[in-house]
């Protein structure tokens, strides 16, 4: 199965067999690694009970897990992407290494027995990735948080595939602080990744719970730092140009959809508005991969290119105000301290982000989103979104696509001097589309090669989007404002700022889209066959 290939791959061809397979050589107390194929559930506990009661299987009785996660002082396990969890079990202790790198559905494990709790990353078993961990001894390891579960489980067979899940319910601890944490996992003991995601999405569509592959680890560090959940930014596909187009759509799918996924909790969490825009981003991404291999998807794939539609549209808001807040009122703020017009806009501003986190909350809660996300998920595991000439190499198809990205910022910002707002608004959407097909696509060209037209790019992009965020500012304070006096002054101060702001930077936008015009393209100029 290429999806087996590819994470033996991401693990450093770390593999105890078929995927989800589980082997402990006989007479150790060691479990041979292996890679964890898992999904989760959350929602509120009676909802995710009843999801438990009604699979397959028999149910076993609730019974507790203590667990303690260790770490060194300054996180150097979770920096270098590693928890490293002590359970206790009734024959003795468990210790377990697991990578933490954010991937949708796969993290590699390590585990080992011991009679003695004590965490010590030499009774890890020997396949442990020791060199990615680096030298870090025994007393420098201290417990950081724990997590006291009471556990219900089932094993069942759905179609051949032999699933495991766990109905976790009860409360992360670390210091003075505590959060509850409920959710139903489940794991593929063997067989069909795929078969599992369908048996998932089935029981979404029927109740109100949401998917999640946040682990307790992150949790547990999360509050242990009194930190809100972190951001994901995008990963570039891992791609070669003979690559077929097939596995190329399978793998930016991957990405984008592991990016969704690890900005979720962050989005509705809503201390740091990086998790809005990198969840935005991501679902950006994917529409414009969907726009650029158009001519090779499936019917399908409309549909879902109308779902990350449908919630970039509900998550625009909550974005044009966190911009709004911490990013375009604060200088202004500075410029003219006290001024009452200002505070009260501010206080607009604030009440209506509270309401449009409401709505992220239920965007990622919505059996819509949820869907969405579990049929992205099971494109990238089994593909089948690419079915026009699916074998064909990626290579031509890249520079034809590129070419194409490329002569359409071209014409559309033809005289750009003399274009309006409204037509340069255009030539920024159509450079974003071009910088994400340059993602995709510039792992297939020498770095050097690329680098002075991403740069580039990149500048002008950077101009056009502080031409945009002017332009939203203007809107947003006069919105904010719509009927109340004070504010109003407070949004006339806004618009006169940012008006100012525009204008300065005319001359250097102007430029920065000549540079742009002559930079050299990264892919082959001369014609090129598809």
């Amino acid at each position: 199965m290429e999806y087996a290939a590819r994470k033996k791959r991401a693990y450093g061809g770390v593999s105890s067999g078929p995927i989800g397979f589980r082997a402990s050589p006989s007479g150790s107390g060691i479990v041979a690694s292996t890679l964890e194929i898992e999904l989760k559930l959350t929602g509120r506990p009676d909802d995710l009970a009843a999801v438990f009661a009604s699979l397959k299987g028999r149910k076993s009785k609730p019974f507790r897990l203590l667990s303690a996660y260790f770490d060194t002082p300054d996180g150097r396990l979770w920096s270098r992407g590693f928890t490293l969890r002590l359970r206790e079990k009734k024959s003795g202790h468990e210790l377990t290494l697991k990578r933490e790198d954010g991937r949708a559905l796969a993290r590699g494990e390590w585990t080992a027995r011991v009679e003695e709790p004590r965490a010590d990353i030499a009774l890890l078993p020997a396949e442990a990735p020791r060199c990615d961990i680096g030298v870090i001894l025994p007393e420098e390891l201290g417990r950081r948080f724990s997590s006291e579960i009471e556990r219900r489980q089932t094993v069942f067979k759905d179609h051949g595939t032999m699933i495991e899940a766990s109905l976790d319910i009860g409360r992360i601890v670390a210091a003075d602080r505590e959060a509850p944490m409920a959710e139903l996992e489940f794991e593929l003991l063997s067989g069909s990744a795929l078969v599992m995601l369908e048996y998932i999405q089935a029981l979404v569509q029927r109740r109100p719970v949401s998917i999640s592959t946040r682990s307790k680890a992150a949790r547990g560090r999360d509050l242990a730092m009194d930190a809100p959940p972190a951001s994901m930014k995008a990963a570039k596909p891992d791609l070669n140009a003979s690559d077929s187009i097939e596995h190329t759509v399978r793998e930016v799918i991957s990405t984008t959809v592991t990016q969704i996924l690890g900005n979720l909790d962050c989005a509705t969490d809503g201390r740091d508005p990086e998790g809005v825009h990198q969840l935005r981003v991501a679902l950006r991404r994917l529409r414009t991969a969907f726009s650029i291999f158009k001519d090779q998807l499936a019917q399908q794939v409309a549909v879902l290119d109308s779902d990350a539609r449908h919630a970039l549209k509900l998550l625009g808001e909550t974005r044009d105000l966190d911009v709004f807040l911490t990013e375009t009122m604060p200088p202004v703020q500075d410029g003219n301290a006290g001024m009452a017009g200002l505070t009260r806009l501010a206080e607009i501003a604030g009440a209506r982000r509270r309401q449009a986190y409401g709505e992220v909350r239920r965007l990622v809660a919505d059996r819509r989103f949820n869907v969405f996300l579990l049929e992205l998920l099971r494109l990238a595991e089994w593909g089948g979104a690419a079915v026009n000439d699916p074998a064909a190499p990626l290579g031509p198809t890249a520079v034809r696509l590129l070419r194409k990205r490329h002569g359409k910022v071209l014409k559309i910002g033809r005289n750009f001097e003399t274009l309006s707002y409204a037509q340069r608004h255009e030539v920024r959407i159509a450079l974003k589309k071009l910088r994400y097909a340059c993602d995709y696509f510039q792992v297939l060209y020498p770095r050097k090669a690329c680098a002075g037209y991403l740069k580039r790019l990149s500048t002008l992009q950077d101009d056009l989007g502080r031409l945009n965020d002017a332009a939203v500012a203007e809107r947003m304070a006069e919105e904010l404002a719509a009927g109340n006096a004070e504010a109003a002054l407070g949004a006339t101060l806004v618009r006169g700022w940012y008006g100012h702001r525009l204008r300065a930077t005319e001359p250097r936008m102007i430029e920065a889209w000549r540079a742009f015009t002559k930079a050299r393209p990264f892919w082959p100029q001369e014609n090129t066959r598809g």
